[in-house]
């Protein structure tokens, strides 16, 4: 895995261009945008379901130390 490095004036971009929140969508959309789709954001739920499907059906062991 490469390591992508943002600019804190895009971060800043972002803070500034939002006027009043920034929706978990809104960061995920501009995540991709800045990391040409490499990165996404979903869900917690998801994430812990699609492991605990790995782990069942395809006997696969995630470290799960970022859940």
């Amino acid at each position: 895995m490469k390591n992508t490095t943002i600019s804190r004036s895009e971060i800043l971009k972002l803070y500034t261009g939002m006027l009043s929140n920034i929706s978990p969508h809104s960061l995920s959309q501009w995540l991709k945008s800045k990391t040409r789709n490499e990165y996404v954001v979903v869900p917690r739920s998801f994430a812990a379901s699609a492991i605990e499907y790995l782990e069942a059906e395809h006997n696969i062991e995630i470290v799960k130390e970022y859940l």
